[in-house]
């Protein structure tokens, strides 16, 4: 209770009369409305395309990866290239059948076709860096499978069942890349 003159005010009538004010400027921010406000939208406008949210296209970018290290791989350890080229093959095959996959779930695409995902999709230069030991090299390569294995099962479980298989077979062939390069 107040003990100025006059009616009193309780402390429920202070809470409910702040509560009151919070809740208009909730409303008013919610609205648009602001001391700095604009005409602006209040979210931001996202590319809901689908090919654009397609995983496939991080587990493409990530083979391409492994080819251009396996290249390189092959090129700077002759003694381990007979090792690696089959390795490389089996990526290529893979990076093969994502490309083919990605142009029949998105025949809208011009950069999907199937005759051009197919055809040499892997990319014809790129700089990689490579440590400077063979074993280093292969302890990379290894590396690289067992992280593009990873990538592969995790994304089996958004998958559809075609994709699903897909994706498990390219993490089998990785767990025996990663065994063939112990």
């Amino acid at each position: 209770m107040s003990s100025a003159p006059g009616r009193p005010v309780s402390r429920r009538s202070v809470l409910l009369g702040a509560g009151s004010v919070g809740a208009a400027v909730a409303i008013a921010s919610v609205a648009g409305c602001g001391y700095f406000g604009s005409d602006e939208p209040a979210t931001p406008t996202i590319d809901l395309n689908p090919a654009a949210l397609d995983p496939i296209n991080g587990l493409i970018a990530t083979t391409r990866l492994h080819i251009l290290r396996l290249d390189a791989a092959i090129a700077a350890d002759q003694a381990d290239a007979g090792k690696l080229q089959p390795l490389r093959d089996d990526r290529q095959q893979h990076l093969d059948a994502l490309t083919a996959e990605y142009a029949r779930t998105n025949p809208g695409d011009p950069n999907a076709t199937a005759a051009g995902a197919t055809a040499s999709a892997a990319p014809a230069s790129g700089a990689v860096a490579l440590p400077g030991s063979p074993e280093a090299i292969v302890s990379a390569v290894r590396g690289d499978a067992a992280t593009a294995q990873v990538q592969f099962t995790d994304a089996i479980s958004t998958a559809s069942r075609y994709r699903a298989a897909l994706y498990g077979t390219i993490a089998a062939s990785l767990a025996s890349h990663r065994a063939v390069l112990v």
